[in-house]
């Protein structure tokens, strides 16, 4: 049963040291709303530039740009699942967003354009704020 009242209307239940609201469901942390905000972000550049670059002539590169496609609309769903506390989600989100650096970096190698790279930032980011301390307590991981 929640206790240790912290807040008006926000609670603490006593084994998992989570913040929840009056009606007893865990609160979301705000790196977790940051997380999810810079993981859509990921996901436009990613689904936009797989737009952008599947008319561009050779199998390779239409390859790549669905797989752009493809990874981007799965951050966005990730995204999405961030909401519930869930170790498994969270690896989930870090395995994708190292999916999206490698692709990055193929990227680069096929179009040799420096704004690729550029897009290595946002997935680095999320795994920062994944891997902090606050996240990983919203997780279950200690």
């Amino acid at each position: 049963m929640p206790s240790l009242k912290k807040h008006p209307g926000e609670f603490t239940d006593k084994g998992a040291g989570k913040a929840m609201d009056a009606s007893g469901n865990a609160k979301k942390p705000s790196a977790i709303t940051a997380v999810q905000i810079l993981l859509y972000l990921a996901a436009l550049v990613n689904v936009v530039n797989g737009f952008l670059a599947i008319g561009d002539t050779g199998i390779v590169k239409k390859i790549v740009s669905a797989a752009m496609i493809l990874i981007g609309t799965a951050a966005l769903w990730a995204g999405l699942q961030l909401n519930t506390p869930t170790a498994a989600r969270r690896n989930g989100t870090l395995v994708l967003c190292v999916l999206m650096i490698v692709l990055r970096v193929i990227e680069y190698a096929i179009w040799s354009s420096v704004g690729f790279l550029l897009g290595i930032i946002l997935p680095v980011l999320v795994i920062w704020r994944l891997s902090s301390a606050e996240t990983r307590q919203w997780f279950g991981i200690r």
